[in-house]
Order: structure tokens, then C-alpha cells, then sequence
């Protein structure tokens, strides 16, 4: 039976390799085994996000109205019989009140044939009301490939502060919503650690930068402030 809502919790780079898995699987007809083939023009039109029936919304700092309405306009056409369509809703937290209000009495009953994925760093960011509706399905324990040299220095690469800030000069300011997604990579790279180390140590760390980085959520950069809130957190982590 197909859940309706859906709720994916984890890093934004792993949801979305594992969701473009998952929808070629209930879209590819060629598959074998249960595995889609991932070569034919349905797999590689989800890849691509261009697929008719898998509806891709992405936020502005926050989920516009319009939005909403496009996605209440396509739930009024009726599918045809045994034919899906899948609403993506990218960092589902930017969903404020008013436009998961819209959504509500859909996600509980959708017409048949609708389904809703939400994609969120970690559930606690994501409205209740959406979470009671929903399947939840973690992905915390995958913490993705780590590229960007920000999260390397809280990572895997250990910086003194001269090194630290001449990294920090390479970048222009560093806009809030890119902010929160470093911190999240960051943030799933200790949580992954904590969840899986047998050094007592290593689970000490792990958990005293975790409780850190849970706090500096409530602090994210204004316009403008992103190397001052970069270097605090650099000073805290290391004191």
C-alpha cells in the first residue's frame, strides 16, 4: 500500500540521490528484479527532474503562495487508472504556517493516485502538523560525500586559526539558506560519528560539537554576517 506523505529526514545531497532511485523504480518499465534500469527515457527525464509526474518544488527562503496554488491546481485533475504523481518538496522546513495549512486536508487525503515527499535535515526543523501526516523514513546514518572546504574544517581537516581565516577570505558572503545546508553536513558528519565510534573519546567529541552545532541553529547569519558566524563557530568548536 502506497503512503501517501512521506516525510525523508537526512542529508539534503543523499535525499535526493536516494529519492531519484526510488522514483525510477515506480516509474521505469523496463526494470529487472525490482531495480529500475536506469537508462530508459522515464529514469533519465526523474534524473534530469523533467519527468511529467514528478513535480519538483524548490523554496525562496520560503514556499510562495503561488506555489501552493500550482500544486492545489494539479491536484484537482484526476489520473488515470494505476497512474501516479509525486509533489518533491525540497527543504520542507521553508514551509511556513499559512502554506502548510493549505496543504493539510491534501496530505491526509489526497486524490487518489498523489503522493507528497518532504525533504528536511532533520525532522525537528518541519511543521507538526505535517509530521503527523506523514511516514517518516531517516537517512541520518548517510552522510554523503563532503566537498566544500567550510565543512572539511569542521570535519575531517583540522585548521589553526591563521589557516582558518585566510580559508574563510576565499569565500564571497555566504547567503543563509547555503549556511544552513554546510551546517547540516557538518552536523550529520558528528551524528553519523556519535552513532557509530566504540571510543569513548571519540563519542565525548562527537557529542559536545553536536550539542554546539544544535544551538547555532538559532543563530544562523543575517545578510551580510555569514564570516562573523563562521568564526564564532570556529572559536567554540575549538576552545
Amino acid at each position: 500500500m502506497q503512503v501517501p506523505s512521506q516525510v525523508w529526514v537526512g542529508n539534503a545531497q543523499v535525499l535526493k540521490k536516494e529519492l531519484v532511485k526510488y522514483l525510477q523504480t515506480q516509474f521505469c518499465r523496463m526494470q529487472l528484479g525490482g531495480q529500475a534500469c536506469g537508462r530508459c527515457a522515464s529514469c533519465l527525464q526523474i534524473l534530469a527532474h523533467q519527468f511529467y509526474n514528478v513535480v519538483w518544488l524548490v523554496p525562496q527562503n520560503q514556499y510562495k503562495v503561488e506555489q501552493i496554488r500550482d500544486v492545489l491546481e494539479r491536484l484537482a485533475l484526476r489520473l488515470a487508472k494505476d497512474e501516479q504523481c509525486f509533489f518533491i518538496f525540497q527543504d520542507a522546513h521553508c514551509l511556513n504556517d499559512s502554506s502548510a495549512n493549505s496543504l493539510l486536508k491534501s496530505i491526509e487525503e489526497p486524490p487518489v493516485g498523489y503522493n507528497f515527499i518532504f525533504l528536511v535535515a532533520r525532522k525537528e526543523l518541519l511543521l507538526t502538523t505535517i509530521l503527523s501526516r506523514s511516514i517518516i523514513k531517516n537517512f541520518t546514518s548517510q552522510a554523503g560525500t563532503i566537498e566544500h572546504e567550510l565543512v572539511l574544517a569542521f570535519t575531517t581537516k583540522k585548521l589553526g586559526p591563521i589557516e582558518f581565516n585566510a580559508l574563510l577570505e576565499q569565500y564571497k558572503d555566504i547567503a543563509d539558506q547555503e549556511s544552513r545546508l554546510l551546517l547540516d553536513q557538518i552536523y550529520f558528519y558528528w551524528l553519523d560519528l556519535a552513532t557509530n565510534t566504540q571510543a569513548d573519546d571519540k563519542l565525548k567529541l562527537a557529542c559536545k560539537i553536536i550539542n554546539i552545532l544544535q544551538a547555532s541553529q538559532d543563530y544562523l547569519p543575517m545578510p551580510g554576517s555569514s564570516k562573523l558566524f563562521w568564526r564564532n563557530l570556529y572559536m567554540q568548536l575549538n576552545l
